[in-house]
Order: structure tokens, then sequence, then C-alpha cells
């Protein structure tokens, strides 16, 4: 199910919630901390080993300035007193509040390689002033996601699963660094239980309410793929595709490539 077809169907399960809202007085109406304890971290399909016939791991970016990615990147700090959190902020607060321990070298998407305390907490803040200054959701440009694409026999379908994620932002070590550098990965399980609870508000409409880890994990995003594993060391398309344009149009082979997988195993 595409992006576009899922915000269609949210649209249709949150319709009634929203007319009983306008129906209802002032002590009806419940508030957002209520809201958010009612979404569970979405159950993947159980899949045995030898009912995947076929996979295929892709990195995509998430870039934050298209308007559909929004959900991913407001509120910013500091404008709302309530509860709702932007997804890096619930990132930065799950790693300084030890919740998250475990974080990845960036140059490593193979999560072999832990990353040193002192190596993260100095990209997520900097502690060289009187007082430190945290890397803010504004200042977060894009999210790097990494994921398998996979066909269970078992049930003829084919799935999608996030794998890790990996924020893009600020140098806090350089300011004069106007280019957003990889931060670290995180394993995409590790994240769940901290980001689940959050509520989200899906762009104007306020009847469409759902949780970050519905989003990733239900691909409610644009994202353009920048690589995945093949034969050269799994080498991203800029490093053999120099010119803009080309890249995707290279992204959108791959995308066909793996969408076209499906339905050729129908076509006689």
């Amino acid at each position: 199910m595409n992006n576009k077809a899922y915000l269609f169907f949210l649209c249709m399960c949150f319709a009634a919630n929203s007319q009983s809202i306008v129906n209802t007085g002032p002590n009806d109406v419940p508030n957002e901390t209520e809201e958010e304890n009612k979404y569970a971290i979405v159950e993947y399909e159980e899949v045995l080993d030898d009912d995947i016939v076929w996979s295929r791991v892709v990195y995509e970016e998430i870039d934050l300035t298209e308007k559909f990615n929004h959900p991913l990147y407001f509120p910013k700090d500091g404008l709302n007193d309530n509860n709702r959190k932007s997804l890096w902020r619930l990132i930065r607060e799950s790693i300084l509040e030890n919740k998250i321990t475990t974080l990845y070298n960036d140059a490593n998407p193979n999560f072999t390689e832990e990353m040193e305390s002192d190596t993260y907490l100095t990209r997520i803040q900097n502690t060289y002033g009187p007082e430190p200054v945290p890397l803010r959701s504004m200042d977060i440009s894009s999210y790097i996601v990494k994921g398998v694409w996979y066909f269970d026999k078992r049930q003829g379908e084919m799935f999608y699963k996030v794998l890790g994620l990996m924020p893009r932002g600020r140098d806090m070590n350089n300011f004069s660094n106007d280019e957003p550098v990889d931060l670290f990965w995180i394993w995409f399980d590790d994240l769940r239980p901290h980001i689940q609870e959050n509520m989200v508000v899906i762009n104007t409409n306020g009847s469409i309410v759902t949780s970050f880890d519905k989003i990733l994990t239900n691909r409610i995003f644009n994202a353009r793929i920048i690589g995945t594993n093949n034969i050269f060391n799994n080498r991203p398309i800029k490093e053999y595709i120099n010119d803009p344009f080309m890249q995707l149009i290279e992204s959108e082979r791959i995308k066909n490539d793996i969408l076209n997988f499906e339905l050729d195993l129908w076509v006689d």
C-alpha cells in the first residue's frame, strides 16, 4: 500500500472520531495525553527464513523540507507546552536519559561498530560554552532509513521492514559548517518503544492522529533511494553516478525494480 492510499485509509478510520468531537461538550473532548496511550507498536507479520524467497536492502533519504514529511519534523522545540514532540526531540531525550545507550558508527550501516558515548553526545549538543547548546529539531535536515523489502512465499505478499535510522543535521562541533552531517545509526527496534506513544498529527488534518512508529513502519513518508546492497561493497548511487538528475533516474529505476518484482510473479 503506497503512502497516499494509507493516508486515505487513516482519514476514513478517524472520520467518526472527529465527528464525535464536533458534537461533544468541552468536558468530553479527549486531551492529547489520553490519546497518546492508545498507540501500540506495530506488530510485524511472523515470517520464517525459509519463506523469504527474495529480499533487497535499500537506503533512502527522507527530506524534512518536503511538506509530506513535515509530521516527522514538527513541532519545533519550545513552540508548544503540551506533550507533542518532534521525532528528533524524542531521539535526543531518549539518548540523554540513557533510554538508548547503543548507537552505531555513521560510516558503517551494518551495525557492527558501536559508537563511544563521548562521541555521540558531542553530536547532539555543544558543551564548550557556559551552557550546553542542544541540537534542535529545526537543525535536522533529513533522515536516512535502512530497510529491507522481502517477499513471503507463504503469504504470497511483499513486505517492508525498517532496520535502522540515521539523522542528518547541523555540525555541533563546527558551527561554521553549513552542510548537514551524518550523526549516527540507531537500530530501529531499540528506538520503537520510545517513539510509539507520542501523538503525531498528520499535516493540517487534525482528525488524522497516529504515531511515529506507524509513520515509519507503514511508510507514510516520501523518500528517495540513495543506495542498495550490491556486489560493489554497497556503494551509494552518488559514487557511481555524478549527475544529480541521473541519480534521480537511477533511484526511480531501483524503486520500479522492487515494485515490479511482485507484479512479475503473477504474470504468465
